[in-house]
Parts: structure tokens; sequence; C-alpha cells
């Protein structure tokens, strides 16, 4: 067996070789740090939505001596920046209620009046609410009027609401969500009626009376349904949400009738919503990340 030695005659010598080794190792660690920072990391197929931060925080503090420090620090930022999680949005759209109207057609059939079309439109106006699958709603329904005529007479009738809703996400996918929903809110039935034509040719005309009688029925209600929705994802992280709501309504009690603007003993059995069919159109905001 042959053994090699190296003796150092000087202790300068010994320094030296400490020197090279130290200059030698340094530059290691910082071509490998060089190298590690300059990787990039596509994060597009995560869907924040899934990321427990205060998991990812844990693993990033217990990771920082690891080589996987550099993409989990990415990955935080990314999830922080982008805060799925919590956002808020508008939602225009088209609801259609179906209205039981059967009491309503019987009475007005023998004096002339064609049948009322019992779907309902309205326009939907809804301030969503988003944090950790929970959805709140705020929810406004403006109608349009359904006309029904006789020789002489026109009547419309209208339904109108505003609500508040509370959902929770079922399914936690990155492009579908699926939230059973209730709301609770006030409901108008709308009915007015209103003479045709009237012919004013003679001073006593002006006292004959014209007929224009208007009739609301506000009600408090209650609704259970759900609505679906799908995103769609642009390039900047910003969201499309086209979303279906149904929903089936409860009326609480007879409700209050006023008849121009007095209250009034009428009673009125129909329902101007059942159940109601929404499609609505969301946009949440992106921003780009590198």
């Amino acid at each position: 067996m042959v053994h090699f030695r190296i003796q150092m005659q000087n202790p300068n010598d010994m320094k030296f070789v400490f020197t090279l080794f130290a200059c030698a190792l340094s530059l290691s660690c910082l071509a490998q740090h060089h190298v590690n920072h300059s990787r990039k990391y596509d994060f597009r197929q995560v869907d924040p939505s899934t990321i427990d931060k205060e998991e990812l925080r844990k693993q990033l503090e217990a990771a920082k001596v690891a080589s996987g420090y550099d993409s989990l620090q990415a990955l935080t930022q990314y999830v922080h920046s982008t805060d799925e999680n919590q956002f808020a949005t508008l939602a225009v759209g088209y609801q259609l209620a179906f209205a039981s109207l059967t009491n309503l057609q019987r009475e007005l059939g023998p004096l002339g009046f064609t049948n009322i079309n019992e779907n309902v439109s309205n326009v939907i106006l809804s301030l969503d609410l988003y944090k950790n699958r929970f959805m709140t709603s705020f929810i406004a329904t403006p109608g349009f009027r359904n006309l029904t005529t006789s020789e002489d007479m026109e009547l419309r009738i209208k339904r109108r609401t505003i609500e508040m809703g509370l959902g929770y996400d079922l399914v936690k996918n990155r492009h579908i969500d699926l939230f059973p929903q209730v709301t609770i809110g006030f409901q108008d039935f709308l009915v007015d009626v209103r003479q045709k034509t009237f012919d004013v040719n003679t001073i006593p005309d002006l006292l004959d009376e014209m007929v224009n009688t208007s009739m609301k029925k506000r009600s408090f209600i209650f609704t259970y349904g759900g609505e679906f929705d799908y995103k769609i994802y642009t390039a900047s992280r910003a969201r499309i949400i086209l979303g279906v709501r149904y929903a089936q309504v409860l009326e609480a009690g007879d409700g209050q009738v006023r008849v121009n603007g007095e209250s009034s003993d009428l009673k009125l059995d129909d329902e101007i919503a059942t159940s109601t069919l929404s499609f609505v159109v969301k946009v949440v905001p992106g921003a780009n990340h590198r």
C-alpha cells in the first residue's frame, strides 16, 4: 500500500490551501443559488381556491433549507396575489317567474278579457359576495308587465322583488360551482287597470269617472333552490361566470293588499311566482402575474 503525504514546511502554505478551498466552495454555492433562482414556474393550472394558505405557510417555513424553497415561495406569492377565495361581483341577467293566475283568469274571462301569460319576465340584478366557498347575494328584480285586454279596458300585471340569499359551494372545482341557496325577502304582485279611450267633448264629460285603478299585494317570501356556475378564465386571470339559478317560491301568509295606495280587504289567492328560473352573467377582474 502506498501512502501519500503532503508536508507543509511553511504555515503560509496551509493558509493558502484553505483560502483556495473557501473560494471554490463560495463559487459553487453562488452558482447553485443563481441556477435555482433562474427557474420559472407556471401555476396557471393551480386552483388557488383549493390551497390551504395556512398549511402552505407551514410547509414554506419547514422547507426554507430544502431545494424546493424557491418554488414554494413563488406559489405562495401567486396564491396570495390572486386571492380567489374572496371577491365581489355584480350579476346581471334574465329571470322567468312561473305564475299561477287561475282565479284571476276565471273572473276576467266573462268580462271579455283575453288570457294573461303566466310566464312573467324580470330583469335580475344581484350583488354576490364570495368568501371561503360561501356566497351571499343581494337580489333585486324589476319586472316587465304582462298585458290582457277587453274591448274597453287594459289590465297589466307585474312582479318585483328584493331578497337576500346565502349559498355554499359543494363542488370546489376550478371551473364549476354548485351552490344550494336559500333567500328571504319581499315580493310585490302589481295589477294596473286602465280604460283604453275616453272621449271628452263637453264640460260634463270632464265629470265622468275614468277607470284607473292600481293594486299592490306585498308578501314576505322564502325561496330555496340552487345556482350552477361555469367559470371561464382569461390570460390575466379574470373570470367570466355564466350562471343558472332555480328557486321554489313560498309566500308567508296572505300578504298586504293596497288599492290606489289605500289598504283594502280584497282577497287575491293567485301567485305571481311559484318558482323562478334565472340566467346571469358575472365578470371578475383579473391581474397579470409573473
